[in-house]
């Protein structure tokens, strides 16, 4: 029973300096409006469609599972080669613990990208995200110490919480900004900085005005650079920060182009989550579909409960590319009756 109780304990402290109160991923690049909606529309096509699951701390009897789906698109053209706007909608939901905790996010995504160079390889791009959260629990799925008789556990006895609600629904709005060099598809540097809970929403369910989502603020950085013909370095770093808690994740990884005129790839890499997991990862495109897997290996004090098993990921991206369809200026020789 102490043993148990020793590791919810540790359980609690680590799940809130890890998750720093909001929703994470590890392959944070593979679900761009949860990291910033300056990156919406930022891409090479017409439409993308973004899909991630994360299921964490399997380990533990009540795992946590994460689901994210967006789509985004720039508007009233298909290439980057004048100033255009941008637009996305972004869908996460998570359940946590015994409680069932959810969290049900529906957020809308603009930006406006704007050309810096004539050769169109700079962008900048600026980025507002505003939608609804819902967060609820179940107080009946729980247990309470007055439910105890001291012999057996009694369901019909009160819990002795007063809970104001068990619901809570919140207008919430982010915003953030992106710069794009892109030399080509295998040479770029994109950046970003963005800050998610700008209301500050309440997040109490007994009536405490005084309890707020803290500010979330994020910075970010991924580059592409080729290393021979067939093989591109690409490291990327991001720093996050909400409230008292932080969190560090830098990495790389080494892609290998099978063909590179049909996008064929396959990537391995690396990254390390600073004092709370190392985690490995890989992807492989195929045409105008990505497909990356990675598994967190737990270094935090949460080993206690774990034995080192985090969380899995798996993240599906697909772009829709038109076609252009190519028509002659001028014909070659006459068509005849």
């Amino acid at each position: 029973m102490m043993k148990n109780k020793y590791i919810l304990i540790l359980f609690i402290f680590n799940k809130s300096a890890a998750s720093s109160q909001d929703i994470h991923w590890s392959q944070y690049n593979a679900s761009p409006q949860n990291l910033n909606p300056a990156q919406t529309g930022l891409f090479n096509g017409d439409w993308r469609f973004v899909g991630n699951l994360r299921d964490q701390w399997a380990a533990i009897p009540v795992p946590y599972r994460t689901y994210s789906v967006s789509a985004d698109t720039r508007i009233k053209t298909t290439k980057l080669l004048n100033d255009m706007p941008a637009a996305g909608l972004l869908i996460n939901t998570d359940k946590a613990g015994d409680s069932k905790f959810s969290t049900t996010q529906v957020l809308l995504s603009g930006a406006y990208i704007k050309k810096l160079t004539k050769d169109s390889t700079k962008f900048l791009s600026v980025g507002i995200q505003p939608g609804i959260t819902t967060r609820s629990f179940n107080v009946n799925a729980l247990t309470f110490d007055s439910q105890y008789d001291g012999d057996s556990y009694d369901a019909t006895l009160g819990s002795g919480e007063n809970f104001s609600k068990t619901r809570i629904t919140y207008f919430d709005l982010g915003a953030g900004a992106a710069f794009l060099w892109r030399k080509s598809n295998r040479m770029y540097v994109n950046t970003g900085l963005s800050f998610l809970h700008l209301t500050r929403p309440k997040q109490s369910f007994f009536n405490n005005d005084e309890i707020k989502l803290d500010i979330k603020t994020n910075v970010s950085a991924i580059a592409s650079i080729p290393v021979t013909e067939k093989i591109d370095a690409m490291p990327s770093i991001l720093y996050q920060r909400q409230g008292k808690f932080q969190e560090t994740l830098i990495g790389a990884f080494g892609k290998y182009h099978l063909d590179p005129v049909a996008g064929t790839a396959v990537s391995l890499g690396a990254f390390y989550r600073v004092k709370d997991a190392f985690i490995v990862a890989a992807n492989m495109d195929y045409k105008n579909v990505n497909v990356g897997v990675s598994y967190d290996v737990n270094t935090s004090k949460l080993i206690a409960a774990t034995n080192r098993r985090g969380g899995f990921e798996l993240s599906v991206i697909y772009i829709f590319k038109k076609l252009v369809p190519f028509v002659a200026k001028k014909r070659v020789c006459p068509i005849y009756m």
